[in-house]
């Protein structure tokens, strides 16, 4: 009996089960149809798509691309069972929300508590809601050290990070027969010129690797899925005391430079922390500790990984197609004439430098999704309806894989960009073909700087060594998630000093 029972129970809790799965298909198909909704697969109850979508980084865009496949450019999905997104994989679309409707898709959604930590609850630029606080706080970026006049006053951290850069490659190769593993380096140079800029000096060895250390844990800690879907806090516990140990030890590892700078403040005044400190918000406000500590972190955060992503990137490209390479030396050298360094008024006279970047960009950009936008009001999205509570993430990877408007998508070629003519706006004023920095009002207030810098870096990289592969191996460009879209493989090349005598060498 007690046998029959406990089957009888089973068996009526499966069929109520499959009962409350169609009563909320049938509800949520009515709803959809009610609110005009873009199409997607069904969500379950609690779970939403995520059965779908599974939890692997590395597998997500695989299935994303099969549900665009079947439902359409635009479609929505359930995180949970409250949670929308609307996924835009279509550069029209991308640019009718972004520039024809950019005021009304210039929003954040609010972060969950262990995101709010980060962003000392969302007081920076890239998660501020569109309002007053971030027109200030992004006008002042702008203004302080994005600015081309300001740009050119942080030569000297400029050349300390490349110098660096290029003495421990030269140390790597002449202890390992000529062969170098680049991204540590890469990303430590790029650390030292952001920190150089926010800070106004020179880090130390010691220094260098204490921050650095702490910039990369907070990048890394990622999104976790507390940020998905509601979790009870209890099950949260390890996560959140992470996270609060990254953050205290972020502000005990800037906190001194920004006080230095503050006690300095007669003879200061080019570094990004000095603008803060003389900064007021709402109300008159100046900003505090945690503010200070979170707009710096972000700085370095923003600029670090992106960029020495795309380098990496770019140079192992460069290995694998060596007729480009040549081609960029021997750019470099009618430019220069060989007798000395690239200078960084050299820069804006060497298209194709320009278009081996954009290229980069194109086949490899560091993250293959904006960061989400949300609507300030109710709205339509083609044709479709999108909720305020939506967070919309456009697909910026397909977008710049399009075969309507790429030759070879697939190819590695900067050629297009100077022999085929293709033109291509990086800020998407007439048209989105590739959108590595986003466009609009939310647009990387950096990306002038970005780009100078990779240029820049790559072409002092090609100037000083020729990239080869290691004998008996080749270049793998698999993909892997980390905060950027990284190789999965770092590059592990050999360097060759390059002959021409260069005056000023480092």
């Amino acid at each position: 009996m007690a046998i029959l029972f406990g089957t009888y129970s089973v068996l009526n809790l499966c069929f109520l089960f499959l009962i409350s799965i169609f009563l909320f298909r049938l509800f949520f198909r009515g709803s959809r149809q009610q609110k005009n909704l873009p199409p997607g697969p069904p969500p379950l109850p609690i779970l939403g798509n995520l059965l779908q979508l599974g939890f692997s980084k590395d597998k997500f865009e695989g299935k994303l691309n099969r549900l665009h496949e079947k439902y359409g450019p635009i479609l929505t999905l359930w995180l949970g069972s409250s949670r929308l997104l609307v996924m835009v994989a279509d550069r029209q679309v991308a640019y009718e929300a972004l520039i024809q409707k950019g005021s009304v898709f210039a929003d954040r959604a609010p972060v969950r508590e262990t995101l709010k930590l980060f962003s000392n609850n969302q007081h920076s630029i890239k998660t501020a809601a569109y309002g007053k606080l971030w027109r200030i706080l992004r006008r002042n970026l702008m203004n302080s050290v994005l600015s081309p006049s300001a740009m050119k006053a942080f030569g000297e951290g400029r050349e300390c990070g490349i110098g660096g850069l290029l003495a421990n490659l030269r140390d790597e190769a002449a202890r390992n027969a000529g062969a170098v593993r680049v991204v540590e380096k890469l990303r430590t140079a790029v650390f030292s010129i952001l920190f150089y800029m926010c800070f106004g000096t020179n880090p130390d060895e010691a220094t260098a690797s204490n921050v650095l250390s702490v910039i990369r844990d907070v990048i890394l800690s990622g999104m976790g899925l507390d940020e998905i879907i509601a979790i009870p806090g209890f099950l949260l516990r390890r996560r959140r005391a992470r996270m609060a140990e990254i953050c205290r030890r972020e502000r005990e590892a800037l906190l001194p430079f920004i006080h230095n700078r503050r006690d300095a403040s007669p003879q200061a005044g080019g570094a990004y922390v000095d603008s803060l400190l003389a900064l007021t918000v709402e109300d008159g406000r100046s900003l505090d500790d945690d503010d200070l500590v979170t707009l710096c972190s972000e700085f370095m955060v923003a600029g670090m990984d992106t960029t020495s992503t795309v380098l990496q990137w770019a140079m192992a490209n460069l290995v694998i197609r060596q007729d480009v390479q040549a081609r960029l030396y021997d750019e470099i050298i009618g430019v220069t004439g060989g007798g000395r360094p690239v200078g960084e008024e050299d820069v804006p006279r060497m298209p194709f430098l320009e278009a081996v970047v954009k290229e980069t960009l194109r086949r490899h950009p560091p993250g293959h999704f904006l960061l989400p936008h949300t609507a300030t009001r109710p709205s339509d999205l083609a044709g479709f309806n999108v909720p305020v509570d939506a967070s919309v993430y456009f697909y910026i990877a397909d977008m710049g894989m399009d075969p309507g408007v790429w030759q070879k998508p697939a190819e590695f070629r900067p050629e297009r960009f100077v022999d085929d003519g293709v033109e291509v706006d990086l800020t998407g004023t007439k048209d989105i073909k590739m959108i590595p920095f986003g466009v609009g009002r939310r647009m990387c207030p950096g990306i002038g700087l970005a780009l100078f810098h990779i240029q820049f870096i790559v072409a002092r990289l090609v100037q000083e060594f020729a990239w080869e592969c290691k004998p008996g191996e080749t270049v793998d460009l698999s993909e892997t998630t980390e905060f950027t879209m990284v190789m999965k493989y770092p590059l592990h090349a050999i360097i060759k000093e390059r002959r021409e005598p260069m005056m000023g060498r480092t």
